[in-house]
């Protein structure tokens, strides 16, 4: 056998006791996070539930200007709200193209001429006020082709065949690209 030299060989230490007491550690006391309650953002509580109404109001006619107005936001904050939200950009994208094609259909309808029904109340009453008798006539109608509706309608969809002036159509094109080629100031465009 070997001897083990004693500058390498561990103390052996005394091993410590610990007093058990008759008194409990009381637990500690579990403490759940309060849940943090998200405030709904700007957009979620002026725009977001709304979306419905706002496609009802553009199909209508109003616009983005009177609608920020009416819901209380500011023009820059719309626009990023349409950024930022794919959602309200499409309605609010839809609800243009719908309008731009119920008016497209409305001025043919127009042009075309068109019957629709007129319904016409009238009540018969005594003199003390007191209704006698309500009757109500219904007429078949045709309106007319409307022909300043016809040239508006070929002038602004098809300016090449049907401009009242051709050739200050085609003067315009070449002056607007004058101006892109930096040859014409663009302020110089307005009598155009």
């Amino acid at each position: 056998m070997k001897k083990q030299n004693p500058e390498i060989t561990p103390k052996k230490q005394p091993l410590k006791t610990t007093k058990k007491t008759s008194k409990k550690m009381p637990k500690k006391p579990t403490t759940k996070k309060p849940s943090v309650k998200r405030l709904p953002s700007e957009y979620g509580k002026k725009v977001e539930p709304f979306l419905a109404e706002i496609k009802k109001y553009i199909r209508c006619g109003v616009t983005e200007e009177q609608l920020c107005e009416f819901y209380q936001v500011g023009k820059t904050s719309w626009a990023k709200y349409k950024k930022d939200n794919p959602e309200f950009a499409e309605t609010v994208c839809n609800a243009r193209a719908e309008l731009k094609t119920d008016l497209i259909n409305q001025a043919y309808k127009v042009a075309m001429g068109f019957e629709y029904t007129e319904t016409k109340t009238t009540t018969e009453k005594d003199k003390e006020g007191n209704i006698l008798k309500t009757t109500e006539m219904v007429h078949e109608r045709y309106a007319r082709p409307d022909a300043g509706m016809i040239e508006f309608l070929l002038i602004n969809r098809f300016p090449s065949e049907f401009a009242r002036d051709p050739q200050a159509i085609a003067l315009r094109k070449k002056a607007l690209e004058l101006a892109e080629k930096g040859v014409i100031p663009p302020e110089q465009l307005e009598g155009i």
